[in-house]
């Protein structure tokens, strides 16, 4: 009898130890440094597999963008001297789908390399996997969520005033709501490293938890990473501004290509960022915790 009262308190203990997402956790403070300097650390120790792996995607996400008639040169004012640009709608949000999901199969690749050491060849580098369908809705979740803003902004600017005050400020409350969604979103942003990394995904409160304390750190860091794509993406039509008419065709398919090698490098940032919050929060051993009602 005794045995038997002592293995059930091991049975007890052994699941008692198991981490329970339902309870109330301890918020985790990531160090300031390590949210902003990383993931591009991260990015310069593994440079050279960064770039071959961004090349071989651009080269796909450039031959679909020039065939389906939406290639980078297509946005700018040489729209009528290169030799394919679509006006279709259709074509359009198909150009724009097949482009995510390459980026997250690019995403999905990186993250394997980097952080799970697996190696890739011909046969299997371009073979679609669940989680490159689980990463694509999860991108297309985020953006959509993040233009959220914009449809706030519209719906405020074109709204009819209304005498009634009441009526008038209830309505600014209820649309000023999107403002905020990008904020709240930052805070779920480990979401995609769980995902690729294959482990079981807590629930969303239990994130929310833990990553209380780290919005200004997590702001600044994804600042940073968007102010860096912005600075390339203006030297990129600096650069197109400089083509000349004739050579349309092909220096525009070269930068876009170029483009779109460096434009990935860069994303690969943004899932190093996700994978130091998942690293972060949802470490068991991590000695920056910190009682969360403080």
């Amino acid at each position: 009898m005794k045995d038997f009262i002592s293995k059930i308190n091991q049975f007890k203990q052994k699941f008692s130890a198991t981490t329970d997402y339902s309870k109330p956790e301890t918020s985790v403070r990531i160090p300031f440094n390590k949210l902003i300097f990383m993931p591009f650390g991260i990015l310069t120790a593994q440079f050279g597999a960064l770039f071959r792996l961004s090349a071989l995607f651009a080269l796909l996400i450039s031959f679909f963008s020039m065939v389906l008639g939406f290639a980078g040169i297509c946005f700018t004012q040489y729209h009528d001297a290169y030799f394919f640009c679509s006006n279709s709608n259709l074509l359009y949000f198909l150009s724009l789908f097949i482009k995510i999901f390459l980026v997250a199969m690019f995403l999905a690749r990186w993250y394997n390399i980097a952080f799970l050491k697996q190696c890739y060849n011909a046969g299997n580098i371009f073979k679609p996997t669940r989680k490159d369908f689980g990463l694509a809705f999860e991108l297309i979740l985020f953006l959509v969520l993040n233009l959220t803003p914009l449809l706030s902004f519209y719906l405020l600017y074109k709204r009819v005033p209304n005498p009634d005050w009441v009526v008038e400020v209830a309505y600014f409350a209820c649309i000023s709501v999107g403002f905020l969604v990008p904020f709240v979103l930052m805070r779920f942003y480990s979401l995609p490293a769980i995902l690729l990394s294959g482990e079981k995904s807590p629930r969303l409160s239990y994130l929310w938890q833990r990553s209380k304390g780290n919005n200004l750190g997590i702001i600044l860091a994804l600042f940073l990473i968007i102010v860096v794509m912005a600075f390339f993406a203006l030297y990129y039509q600096r650069a197109v501004a400089e083509i000349e008419p004739e050579y349309v065709t092909w220096s525009g398919t070269i930068l876009d290509y170029v483009y779109n090698i460096v434009m990935l490098m860069l994303f690969s940032l943004v899932i190093n960022h996700s994978h130091i919050q998942k690293e972060f929060l949802l470490g068991e051993n991590n000695e920056t915790e910190t009682d969360a009602a403080n």
